[in-house]
């Protein structure tokens, strides 16, 4: 199993940059010479929205098992080490909540980031070939925002944590198994990805908006 979530997930910047690509040929496809009728314009640009939507399912899809990944293995390294899935294995009801509570931590996040990549990719169906470069640098951008915050944030809840319950030792009880610190931190985490997510969505329009501020300034 970890294999092959490693080998899954090593293939993410390839997925990635193909959804790129795929954005490109949209964009390409678009720009066909301007003979075509309005109603033939209307169809090019209904079918220019729809591969952006596959757009998004694909990288969706790519970044699922980096996520579960990425996210067990860093909840592995702030518990000291621990085997989630052995702990799994073993009917640890603790564990498991804190470990769906990370999943789906993560995967909130980082849904803001593929988010605000897909309305950046917008751009190519809207503008020329300069507004489309744009779109594409502030996709990827917005996309390794999303990743690096979802790991830091979660870090951050632990070591608050950590900080506000000082008498006990969350280590020993979720090894030991009980459930309701399990629970209490899956509602935190989930709580805080929805923040987090919504400032992942602003950070992603704020640096389309940069930008196309900049190039227009250096064009001016």
């Amino acid at each position: 199993m970890k294999s092959t979530a490693f080998h899954t997930s090593s293939k993410l910047p390839v997925a990635v940059f193909a959804a790129l690509a795929g954005a490109s040929v949209a964009h390409a496809a678009q720009s066909a010479p301007a003979a075509s009728s309005g109603g033939w314009a209307a169809v090019g640009g209904s079918v220019g929205g729809l591969l952006l939507g596959v757009i998004q399912l694909i990288v969706g899809l790519s970044l699922a098992a980096f996520s579960i990944t990425k996210g067990l293995q860093l909840l592995s390294k702030l518990l000291g080490g621990i085997d989630i899935w052995a702990e799994i294995k073993s009917r640890n009801v603790a564990v498991a909540l804190l470990a769906g509570g990370v999943v789906i931590s993560y995967t909130r996040v980082i849904s803001g980031g593929i988010d605000a990549m897909t309305r950046s990719l917008l751009t190519l169906g809207t503008g020329g070939v300069l507004n489309g470069v744009i779109g594409l640098v502030a996709g990827v951008i917005n996309l390794v925002v999303a990743i690096g915050v979802a790991s830091f944030a979660i870090t951050v809840v632990f070591r608050v944590m950590d900080k506000l319950t000082a008498g006990i030792d969350e280590r020993a009880e979720f090894k030991g198994g009980n459930p309701a610190i399990g629970v209490i931190y899956c509602g935190i985490l989930i709580g805080v990805s929805s923040l987090v997510s919504a400032g992942v969505t602003g950070i992603g329009s704020g640096v389309s908006l940069f930008l196309g501020a900049l190039v227009d300034a250096l064009r001016a």
